[in-house]
């Protein structure tokens, strides 16, 4: 039904625009500042109600905290004597830490007499890798003078984090002979990474039926391709007495970036944008 037909409703708007009529010009004049008013109040009392708020408010402070790191410890050193003024030694290396190794780890090793004599000193640097046992292997010296002792001492740590590369790799054949004639320790290690691996160090431990540490070796392989089963060998010149096992624990120096490539001579780090 059209509403303009409708004597009802007309009604009303007769109705509305007579009381409309009564009303002065100047009511009309108010109402209409007052709605254009409104906005900007609005906006006014808004932007006071955030900046209240927000002085009310405090953002706690961010803290960073750098994460505690295990010094490096020497938990055990040992002197061995191979034949007639002929020596060699190690000293084992622990980093309990998970994610963070070292790089360049210097190192002081004095071969001292039980009266305290300085028979030779030996310094140098290795690399040590996160939540590991390090051997620092010292080769083969001559000396008049039978070195009793050893200190060892480790210079200044910088610990640094893992980088995100993997290194993966299969130890095959060990095989080991112990005789008169001397003791040899023979494996092969298969590089399972996707990258040529420039070096890999092969330290070698024997062991007796105590668990004891008997003697020690260590050799390195050079630019092992993927895929590649490259072997190695270990001697001695004498019959090492109560070895009954060899112990072989390949190390990858993951700190060092020239270290790893593909075929085409790029870097892994490359790979990953770093």
């Amino acid at each position: 039904m059209n509403l303009e037909e409708n004597p009802r409703v007309q009604e009303w708007f007769l109705m509305i625009g007579d009381r409309a009529t009564q009303v002065s010009r100047a009511w009309w004049y108010a109402l209409g500042i007052a709605i254009v008013a409104v906005i900007p109040a609005y906006f006014i009392f808004k932007l006071a109600f955030v900046e209240t708020f927000t002085r009310a408010h405090h953002v706690p402070a961010i803290i960073y905290t750098e994460v505690a790191k295990e010094p490096l410890q020497v938990i055990e050193q040992k002197i061995f004597k191979l034949g007639p003024n002929s020596y060699s030694g190690f000293a084992r290396i622990k980093n309990i830490n998970l994610e963070w190794g070292v790089a360049s780890q210097a190192y002081t090793a004095e071969f001292k007499t039980l009266g305290g004599t300085l028979v030779t000193k030996v310094m140098g640097d290795s690399f040590i890798l996160p939540a590991s046992e390090k051997f620092l292997i010292f080769a083969r010296f001559s000396s008049d003078s039978e070195p009793q002792t050893m200190d060892v001492a480790l210079g200044e740590t910088k610990f640094i984090r893992r980088p995100d590369v993997s290194v993966s790799y299969e130890l095959e054949r060990i095989n080991f002979s112990n005789s008169q004639g001397g003791a040899v320790v023979s494996a092969g290690i298969k590089n399972l990474s996707a990258f040529t691996v420039r070096q890999i160090n092969l330290p070698v431990v024997l062991y007796n039926n105590q668990n004891a540490v008997v003697g020690v070796n260590s050799t390195y392989i050079s630019e092992v391709t993927s895929g590649e089963t490259r072997t190695f060998q270990y001697t001695w010149p004498l019959s090492l007495p109560g070895a009954v096992r060899a112990e072989i624990t390949p190390e990858i120096n993951v700190f060092d970036r020239n270290l790893f490539s593909t075929d085409t001579g790029v870097s892994p780090f490359d790979d990953r944008g770093e």
